[in-house]
């Protein structure tokens, strides 16, 4: 087990670490300004329905099948993310354009 640590890249941290950031003491920052750090650094991945719609069409262009896998990985985000910023209007327009490239 030691051997394994010892083997591991320092440089990248392990894929589930917490990250933490710390303030010094005195750095003048209220609670809200370092909420709002935080919030930045850490934060989620906003994604617009335009990007998820222009990776779609690429896709489709390319003539892959769309599917939700696949555009987080485009995208370079998680499923989850995708799922929550896909509209309904967006999941019909999936259908049809799948549904367009069967036809072919």
């Amino acid at each position: 087990m030691i051997y394994d640590v010892s083997m591991q890249d320092l440089e990248k941290p392990p894929a589930n670490k917490v990250r933490k950031i710390i303030f010094n003491d005195f750095c003048g920052l209220t609670a809200k300004q370092k909420m709002s750090i935080v919030g930045q650094m850490v934060g989620k991945r906003r994604l617009s329905e335009s990007e998820i719609y222009d990776a779609m069409l690429f896709m489709h262009d390319e003539g892959d099948k769309i599917t939700i896998t696949k555009l987080s990985s485009s995208l370079g985000c998680s499923a989850r993310t995708v799922h929550r910023n896909m509209s309904a209007e967006l999941k019909k327009e999936k259908e049809l354009l799948n549904q367009e490239l069967c036809k072919d």
